[in-house]
């Protein structure tokens, strides 16, 4: 489970690359990165001791992340070709530092079983961490999806 953690937060920096690169994509691309980032947070909290303090405080971290990902994709200015469904946006690096962050708690995760219990952070706030992460980069995605929506049509 551990490795499927990691393989996916690797996945999730490797799908952040259009952002870095200003390219144009189709616009459910820009829902792949938060949907990695979830599945991995998920892994992560599915690995902990469950209680309501653990579920609680994962929910809040993600909804926090949520909305300073809502509040930063309206700030993103954004083009769209409604005739072919693709997006393009300035060169951001803000999704693929959460990427990156959501790697380091997932590998900070999975070797967390070599070392003696103590040395590391509990899993739950792996959890809320990496959900803080997953959220802002969903919320991002939200935002940025519903804006392209119903933007005019630009050649691209």
């Amino acid at each position: 489970v551990d490795v499927a953690g990691i393989v996916m937060a690797a996945a999730c920096v490797r799908s952040t690359v259009p952002d870095a690169l200003a390219a144009p994509r189709k616009l459910w691309l820009l829902g792949l990165p938060p949907l990695l980032g979830i599945g991995v947070s998920l892994l992560i909290l599915a690995g902990t001791v469950v209680s309501f303090e653990h579920d609680a405080t994962w929910m809040a971290t993600a909804l926090a992340g949520a909305i300073a990902g809502m509040l930063r994709g309206r700030q993103i200015v954004i083009e769209t070709d409604q005739v072919w469904g693709t997006v393009r946006m300035p060169a951001v690096y803000d999704t693929a530092v959460a990427a990156f962050c959501i790697l380091a708690i997932a590998s900070a995760d999975g070797l967390s079983g070599l070392f003696k219990p103590g040395t590391l952070p509990r899993h739950a706030h792996m959890a809320a961490a990496s959900a803080l992460f997953a959220g802002y980069l969903a919320g991002r995605a939200w935002s940025l999806i519903r804006r392209a929506v119903r933007l005019p049509h630009t050649e691209l």
